[in-house]
């Protein structure tokens, strides 16, 4: 269950880059292996990389500089005469008509606004890596037709989590589990007291759905399709919890089931930071419409 796509951020705004950053490390399926603020680091880097023989799958260039026109273009000369053959993938913050003009220069797969991939910015580098032309619905506007996007596009909307639970619900979500936060500061954050943001958090799972997986009354690949390693972490979380269920059972006679409140304990789910873990990866799904 390694994490098997190599990344590099090409990113001047520090605050961008950690964000980026964040969503890559807490998902299985990525490792950041670089950051440059410009041309001149990513080259440093790139350089580095070829010595040691490593691997990048793919670089994720940020397209809004601030009055340096030519950052673009001269990232992508760069990239052109590296070894490397790295897919590209541009993120920013409007469809500029500069960018859409380089789509279909060799290597680039996709352009994203970071508004519209929010938290699914790992899925975004799933299509990418995997030969799709990835693109958020913004996008799609700078396109003349949708028979002008190339065979297999994938538009990927992130804003899906905000759309489906209420608003003081993905609010919640957001700051236990795309955040991570500790549970003290969570209940900082709310104005409760720490024992109270447990039971949120206790509560927030069976509200997102991840409870109905891990109790088998949901596919994962409903959600997950056949991605190999978010699905891989899921299973063995359900073997966990059967294995966990039943080895707990034979410490007690008969058909007695363990207590807690008065409430039957029928299965005990996975720890709770794997826990955490599985429903950042529920929450980042995107919506996805692919283009034959």
């Amino acid at each position: 269950m390694d994490r098997d796509i190599n990344v590099i951020i090409v990113e001047d705004d520090i605050y961008a880059r950690y964000w980026m950053e964040l969503m890559l490390r807490r998902d299985w399926r990525t490792r950041v292996i670089g950051q440059a603020q410009d041309g001149a680091t990513l080259a440093g880097i790139l350089d580095d990389f070829e010595k040691h023989n490593q691997r990048v799958d793919l670089i994720l260039i940020d397209v809004d500089i601030p009055d340096n026109p030519n950052w673009l273009n001269r990232v992508l000369t760069i990239l052109e005469k590296k070894k490397q053959k790295a897919v590209i993938l541009f993120t920013g913050v409007n469809p500029r008509s500069q960018v859409i003009k380089l789509m279909e220069r060799p290597g680039v797969s996709g352009f994203i606004l970071k508004a519209e991939i929010v938290y699914s910015l790992v899925w975004a580098i799933l299509y990418a890596v995997n030969h799709h032309f990835v693109i958020t619905p913004g996008v799609t506007k700078s396109f003349a037709s949708e028979n002008s996007l190339p065979n297999g596009t994938v538009i990927l909307d992130g804003r899906y989590l905000t759309a489906n639970l209420q608003e003081k619900i993905s609010d919640r979500a957001r700051m236990a589990f795309i955040f991570s936060m500790e549970r003290n500061e969570l209940a900082d954050e709310l104005g409760v007291d720490e024992d109270y943001a447990y039971g949120i958090t206790s509560d927030l799972f069976e509200k997102i759905g991840l409870n109905d997986v891990l109790r088998g009354e949901i596919e994962p690949k409903e959600y997950f399709d056949n991605n190999p390693i978010v699905l891989a972490h899921i299973m063995q979380a359900i073997h966990d919890m059967k294995k966990d269920t039943i080895e707990e059972k034979k410490g007690y006679k008969g058909d007695i089931v363990p207590q807690n409140n008065g409430i039957p304990q029928l299965e005990r789910l996975p720890k709770i930071k794997e826990k955490e873990t599985l429903a950042f990866h529920l929450l980042t799904l995107p919506m996805i419409e692919e283009i034959s």
